[in-house]
Formats: structure tokens, sequence, C-alpha cells
């Protein structure tokens, strides 16, 4: 718990307010409190001061806001008025016309022209552009070609993006489509020195097309049975 104030104490650190006023009118309240901590050794109270330095006749500061180095930052200064939007002039209806009878011109010329190249023409010849719209009316009145906007010229090369985009992701799967198409069942027979191999998709096949090779006259020993099995080694791709 906080001591209570010794009010003897704080009756001779108003005395010292009292004095400290008198002798320097121009003293401010924060410098009187600064004194009397460095004679008393402790601080006085807030609104024993203020009290004390009114009664004696102080000046107390009651303006508000930064004082002389602050840290504070000082209100931005206020930005002019924006200009208005851009005023642009109006067209020449007689340098339009002549534009567009250069845009004629052109696509007589030259039937493959595209509009971009006309246009650009048009700015290369009398220094500024032809509004799209009259460049458009130009160029199709005289016969000119315009092509649909944002079709490229030539087709697209087609990539199938099923398998990934990566370059392992499609070459495994590259090599999972291969292993799933080749066939599960296979018979091998020796036939007059060679070797003839038939792929079954299923047991049944094998064994019928076995059956019908022994009635046609061909040796159980010269028939083999093989089943795809999974190799079991790991393979990097």
């Amino acid at each position: 718990m906080a001591k209570k104030r010794s009010q003897e104490n704080t009756k001779q650190k108003q005395a010292y307010i009292a004095e400290l006023v008198r002798a320097n009118s121009n003293i401010s309240m924060n410098e009187a409190g600064k004194k009397v901590r460095s004679k008393f050794g402790t601080q006085l109270a807030y609104d024993k001061l203020r009290e004390a330095f009114a009664g004696a006749g102080g000046k107390i500061d009651t303006r508000r806001g930064p004082g002389k180095g602050s840290k504070r930052k000082s209100a931005k200064k206020a930005k002019p008025a924006k200009a208005g939007p851009r005023k642009y002039g109006t067209r020449s209806p007689a340098a339009t016309k002549r534009k567009q009878e250069f845009v004629a011109e052109l696509v007589k010329g030259s039937p493959e022209i595209t509009m971009n190249e006309a246009g650009k023409k048009v700015r290369s010849k009398f220094g500024t552009q032809l509004a799209f719209d009259k460049l458009k009316e130009a160029f199709k009145s005289a016969g000119g070609k315009v092509g649909k906007p944002g079709r490229r010229k030539g087709s697209r090369k087609h990539v199938d993006r099923r398998y990934g985009r990566r370059d392992s992701d499609r070459a495994y799967a590259k090599i999972s489509k291969t292993l799933q198409g080749m066939p599960k069942h296979v018979v091998i027979m020796h036939v007059k020195g060679l070797v003839d191999t038939s792929e079954f998709n299923t047991r049944e096949q094998a064994v019928a097309f076995s059956r019908s090779q022994v009635l046609a006259g061909v040796p159980v020993s010269d028939i083999a049975y093989y089943t795809r099995q999974p190799l079991e080694i790991s393979v990097g791709i």
C-alpha cells in the first residue's frame, strides 16, 4: 500500500513552488516540479503542484498538441486539388477522310494486308493514328479481311494434359499404358526348330489354343505356357 501524503511535507513543497514563481514569473509548471524533486528528493503530486503553481500566479499552458521537439509528426499539408479529366480535341473530318482514303488505297494495292499493318502505315504517313472504328470501317469497305479478335494465326500444337505437365509424369503414364496393353497369357511353341508365340488376354483363351494344338499333333513337350508377372525390381524414371 502507498504511504499517505505528509501534509507538512506537501505544504513545504507548495511554499517552495510559490517562491520559485515569485522569483521567476516565466517559469513553467514542469520546471517547477523538477526543482521540487531535486530539492526534496520526491516529487509533488500533480494536483497539489498545479494548485500551488496557479495560486502563486504561474502561467499554466493550456495548449494542446505537440510542443517544440515533439516526436509526433506534424499534420500533412493539404494536396492541391487534382485537375479535371483530360480534354481531347475533336476529330478533324477532313483528316479522317484522307486517312480512310489512304487505307482504301493500301487494301487495293495489297489485298492480303492486315488491318493492323494498315493502321501502322497510316500513323507513319500522317503522324497520328486513325481511330479504330474509322479504321475498321474503311478497311472493310475496301474489301480488307478482318480476322477474329484474339485468334492466333495458324493452329496451336495440341498438348494432351491428361498425363500431367512434367516429362517424368508423361513417361510414367506411357509405360503404364504399355504394360496394361501387354498380353497377360503367352503360349510358346517349338515348331520345326522355330519359336512361335501367341498372346491372349485370358487364361481360358490360352488353354483352348493349347488344347487345339495338341489335338492337331503338336507334342505337349513343345508347348510352354506363361503368365505375365510384375517386375520385382524398382525402376527409376
